[in-house]
């Protein structure tokens, strides 16, 4: 019971209050005049009432208490919506209006019941514990109005009861009270279920604006994958249209100047044409959730050296000043997504810079190493500040080949949040922007032991692959010879396959230390993740030395990652420019 009483007397939410309490005054409306013609019926209808003096002063009070709760319900039920302490008034108001209603049926039951004959009684204490009995559901939502109206009612029958003059009396008196007890009981059920009917609503309505935000960020990834299609079809088929002019060009034209030229042409569109290519799959990845950040402790300098190496020539080629600081500060982060955001901030500075410079600068403050991309470029409109990091979104494009798929800054943006990165923009309209990416500094301990255990150092980015015996699998022969062409340049040994079969007859007759493989070998054949598995199997001369193996796919699924990191196998996604794929082969190679 005091478990009960003290789960009732806890406040409830303005909602549940607000439709509990239109039940009670929707019930006052109703009962009301039913209530006041059975009592003025009963009381004109009695030849000798009993004690008609105080009868009929009680009649008075019951009549315009009645009226008042009537009145009560109408004004109540006038207005849609309470502020919380119109509300809590409306509530003291009717545990009020239940506290007289007791107090009057009490005093009924201690002056009047005991002098009815024993028939009369019974109807009266029958009808009594009926009606009070059939409230039990629409009070049971708070305890004080069901203390000041049932407490009164039962105790004072009980009482009346109990002291009647009648070989019943007390054992009455007793079911009385345990009628109370099931009331109550019976009262707590209702409340239950009542409860449990306002939380499958509440549920039902928060699941309904779930799914309409669902449905709005539906539609929103439906128009953004529209607004996608359109960006690829338009900015990768232009490239596309240019490299197959080009390429008769070099085929008919004989002149050595010319041909050099249009071989430069070629080689800038396929760049772009490449950088749109990883953009999308970086997207891809991102939304499939394939991207993982593997921070540890590195030397910033790597990714600066790389960041150098890539993009001197693009902002030579347009006359820009290229500017890259050196550090000697190691820092917590993934080189990868690192490298992914520094090198869309350099691109993009490139791109929307006609003349002047573009720098890449240093600075510590406190724990952190604060690395700023700034440019002298066409700068960015103040209202648009807090756009540019929303996918598709393409500040200016005036410029021949500044054209993009509008992805880069966004990538930038979902890139740092998986590092915990904090990215900064500051620009001036036609005077540049400056972008500032917040990196964690590697504690001193910590930066002295990962120097001496990492393979990254300035010694691997310089070395050559010379040597290197590395077999190549793809099914088609384009891309096969030129893999080829491309590790023989570099001075690697080469072999190449177009299935397994061949795969397993070259493994079998050379020692290799490499295997590059395309994932979708064909229709018949087996894919390059069972072929790596099949070579890997073979003997080797160091049983200890494991043949090195890179998946390289345009493939971007998150199944196939799934099953090529269980298997221990590196995944390059095509396409890959050639420095990216030359420092990846070191590196693997090196470990």
């Amino acid at each position: 019971m005091v478990q009960i009483l003290r789960h009732w007397a806890q406040p409830w939410e303005p909602s549940v209050l607000a439709e509990h309490l239109r039940a009670v005054y929707a019930d006052y409306v109703v009962n009301s005049p039913l209530v006041l013609a059975i009592s003025l019926y009963l009381y004109f209808s009695t030849p000798f009432p009993p004690r008609p003096e105080f009868l009929g002063g009680w009649l008075v009070v019951w009549v315009a208490y009645l009226v008042g709760r009537f009145v009560a319900g109408l004004v109540y039920a006038r207005r849609r919506e309470y502020s919380p302490e119109a509300l809590r008034l409306w509530a003291h108001l009717s545990v009020l209006i239940q506290g007289i209603d007791g107090v009057m049926v009490a005093a009924l039951a201690l002056t009047v019941y005991p002098e009815l004959d024993v028939y009369a009684q019974s109807a009266l204490l029958v009808s009594v514990m009926v009606l009070v009995g059939a409230t039990s559901f629409s009070l049971s939502l708070r305890w004080a109005t069901m203390a000041v109206y049932a407490t009164p009612i039962y105790s004072s029958f009980a009482w009346a009861t109990w002291h009647l003059n009648s070989a019943y009396a007390q054992g009455l008196g007793i079911f009385i009270l345990a009628m109370f007890v099931l009331f109550v009981f019976y009262a707590n059920n209702q409340r239950q279920s009542i409860l449990r009917g306002f939380d499958l609503a509440r549920l039902n309505g928060v699941m309904a604006e779930e799914l309409q935000v669902k449905n709005l960020e539906l539609q929103e990834v439906a128009s953004a994958r529209s607004r996608l299609l359109a960006t690829v079809s338009h900015d990768l088929r232009q490239p596309a249209h240019a490299i197959g002019l080009l390429s008769e060009r070099a085929l008919t034209d004989q002149s050595p100047v010319v041909l050099r030229q249009t071989l430069g042409d070629l080689n800038e569109l396929s760049q772009s044409l490449s950088a749109s290519l990883m953009t999308l799959m970086d997207l891809t990845r991102l939304d499939a959730g394939l991207v993982e950040a593997r921070v540890v402790a590195m030397p910033l300098n790597q990714v600066l050296l790389r960041l150098a190496a890539e993009f001197s020539a693009s902002a030579r080629n347009k006359g820009l000043a290229l500017t890259v600081g050196r550090s000697r500060h190691w820092v917590h982060s993934d080189p990868v997504l690192l490298h992914g955001i520094l090198a869309n901030l350099v691109s993009n500075a490139i791109k929307y810079t006609r003349a002047g410079t573009v720098q890449v600068r240093l600075e510590v403050q406190s724990d952190m190493l604060l690395v700023s991309v700034r440019d002298t470029g066409i700068g960015i409109h103040a209202d648009k500040l807090q756009l540019i990091f929303k996918e598709f979104v393409r500040l200016d494009f005036s410029d021949a080949g500044s054209e993009g798929l509008g992805l880069g800054l966004s990538i930038v943006k979902r890139y740092a949040n998986l590092l915990a990165h904090s990215v900064s923009v500051t620009s001036q309209l036609n005077e540049g922007s400056c972008f500032t990416v917040a990196v964690a500094l590697a504690p001193s301990g910590e930066a002295a032991q990962e120097s001496r255990t990492s393979p990254m150092t300035a010694s691997l980015l310089n070395a050559r692959l010379s040597g290197a015996r590395v077999l190549v699998v793809d099914n088609v022969d384009l891309l096969l010879s030129s893999m080829t062409k491309t590790l023989a340049g570099w001075g690697c040994e080469v072999w190449s396959a177009r299935n397994l079969d061949e795969a397993l007859t070259l493994a079998r007759e050379h020692e290799l230390d490499l295997v590059i493989s395309d994932f979708h070998l064909g229709d018949r054949e087996q894919d390059g993740l069972v072929l790596i598995a099949e070579l890997q199997r073979l003997p080797r001369g160091d049983e200890a030395d494991r043949l090195k193996a890179v998946l390289m796919t345009g493939d971007v699924s998150a199944q196939v990652e799934a099953d090529a990191q269980l298997q221990g196998v590196r995944v390059l996604h095509k396409p890959v420019r050639p420095v990216v794929l030359q420092e990846f082969l070191l590196n693997l190679l090196e470990r």
